[in-house]
């Protein structure tokens, strides 16, 4: 029997491709029920050619309801607790899509103990009469799309599922105090803008007068509890002390490259220049409140802080990568013969850094997964989730765009450029310059590309932080890369750093020189 519905399945499937869009299954695991030994519902629909022909539509009967076969899919996994638990093969369908899903955490007689978190009977009390204090399931207040609420058939309105959807089901307290949630007619629970359309399920909760002191009498009603993930443990471990000390030690480089960049008159008032010290500036005080995050436990700090310094950490962050654009335009147009002055570098970074404040304070009063981005289990982006994919690294990789399309246009015109003018000095100079960047740049990208594919490996293979030690050899790798490329490659700055040395020994000699006088 089960092979036969395998069979079938497999030959939907392949007569549509579109079925195998999100990853082979059609919805959530969360939405779907097993209906391995459901009836199939065989119906023999027309093929639409002029001899008759037919074909079968392999449906099946879940609750009296047909659930098409586009909604069916073949499961090797379930999930619990958030987890992908591997199991022998079997069909489950997507009922949520059909009926809307109303969620009980225990079934009839049973209520969720929030200290044991599991299903505990009743008080036999209460299981074994009608007692007016116990929650009828079967009359559950329901707000509709008319804006009316009534109070319903659960049975009949919904699709019941029993059982807690994780391990850990809470009760969302707000001022200390319950949340007032409001059941819609789609089986999903809100409050405010607050939702839950599945991670939740209903139990009955007791609760006392405040003049009633009989705690064997206390009233019933019906609570919806939610899915509260487990918060991250503050561990100060040999990982987060190295990754602190890496980015220290990247810090300590650029403040090396900005002393020498300030002393360098030659690119000391330049559009360079003053582009290249204004992103040491901002990597120094980005990786340093990022330090101080690692290595601060979250509980310490308070909720302004929590909140406050990462998004600091974030707008310097975001900031430094569009220096690196500015400087990539500079470039661009310097090969045309246009120079840009440090004026016109203010003009340009002024407006972004008021862009990039803007954003930075959106995020940092934004909610993601019905909890804010910053200052919520930890005070930096919550590995758990996409949020630093869609408020760090998508603001990072379009200036990084960005800097790609300057550099092309920059090679372009390069190799445009007439023989007779690589023999000047000046393009030599702006050649020398523009590779020893771009090495510099070519370091940075490929640092945080690391940082970025951490995180994607480690979120789907289930480990709760993206910080491991690659991570942290090639944050340090980003502050050596920095004194290679921007001190050691740049001619002009290795032409300032020999003359400064050539003026020390002068001096030197000059001294040995001074002819000896006898004091008497």
């Amino acid at each position: 029997m089960f092979r036969s519905l395998v069979v079938a399945v497999l030959l939907q499937l392949t007569m549509n491709p579109s079925l195998l869009v999100y990853g082979q299954y059609p919805c959530p695991f969360i939405d779907t029920v097993n209906i391995t030994g459901s009836y199939p519902h065989e119906v023999q629909i027309s093929a639409g050619n002029t001899n008759g022909g037919s074909a079968t539509n392999h449906s099946y009967i879940y609750k009296w309801m047909v659930v098409p076969p586009d909604l069916v899919a073949i499961y090797d996994f379930v999930v619990i607790n958030g987890q992908r638990v591997p199991s022998a093969k079997h069909l489950r369908a997507c009922v949520c899509k059909i009926k809307p899903c109303l969620r009980f955490c225990c079934q009839s007689g049973y209520y969720y103990s929030l200290q044991n978190n599991s299903c505990i009977a009743l008080p036999s009390a209460y299981a074994t009469n009608n007692d007016t204090n116990i929650p009828d399931p079967e009359a559950m207040p329901v707000l509709f799309r008319n804006g009316s609420v009534l109070s319903v058939n659960s049975t009949s309105q919904f699709l019941v599922n029993i059982g807690a959807p994780c391990d850990t089901m809470r009760v969302v307290l707000k001022d200390n105090r319950q949340v007032d949630w409001l059941l819609h007619e789609n089986g999903s629970i809100m409050h405010n803008q607050h939702s839950f359309s599945r991670h939740y399920c209903y139990t009955p909760l007791s609760w006392r007068r405040d003049k009633d002191k009989d705690e064997d009498n206390p009233m019933w009603h019906w609570e919806p509890l939610t899915c509260v993930a487990a918060k991250l443990p503050f561990v100060l471990g040999v990982r987060e002390w190295t990754y602190a000390i890496c980015l220290i030690i990247t810090v300590i480089c650029m403040i090396i490259v900005l002393f020498i960049y300030l002393l360098c008159t030659e690119l000391r008032n330049t559009f360079y220049g003053v582009a290249i010290k204004t992103y040491c500036l901002c990597i120094i005080i980005g990786y340093s409140l990022l330090a101080h995050l690692t290595l601060t436990n979250p509980s310490d700090m308070s909720k302004y802080a929590c909140s406050k310094i990462p998004l600091f950490a974030l707008l310097y962050l975001i900031l430094s990568f569009y220096i690196l654009t500015f400087i990539s335009l500079n470039f661009y147009l310097s090969f045309f013969g246009i120079i840009l002055s440090k004026l016109m570098f203010w003009f340009m970074f002024f407006p972004t850094v008021v862009i990039a404040a803007c954003w930075s304070f959106f995020v940092s009063f934004t909610y993601y997964n019905n909890k804010p981005v910053f200052g919520n289990d930890i005070c930096w982006f919550d590995p758990r989730n996409y949020s630093i994919v869609v408020y760090f690294y998508s603001p990072i990789i379009v200036a990084c765009i960005f800097s790609g399309i300057f550099y092309i246009l920059s090679l372009l015109r390069m190799s445009d450029m007439a023989e007779r003018d690589t023999g000047k000095l000046t393009i030599f100079v702006s050649r020398n310059r523009f590779r020893s960047f771009w090495i510099f740049v070519g370091y940075t990208l490929f640092a945080w590309l690391v940082c970025i594919c951490s995180f994607a490996i480690n979120y789907y293979r289930g480990d709760f932080t993206h910080i491991n030690y690659g991570v942290c050899v090639f944050i340090a790798f980003h502050g050596f890369g920095a004194m290679y490329a921007l001190l050691g490659k740049n001619h002009q700055v290795q032409h300032f750093l020999r003359r400064m040395d050539d003026e020390v020994d002068n001096d030197d000699i000059a001294e040995i020189s001074v002819p000896m006088t006898t004091y008497s």
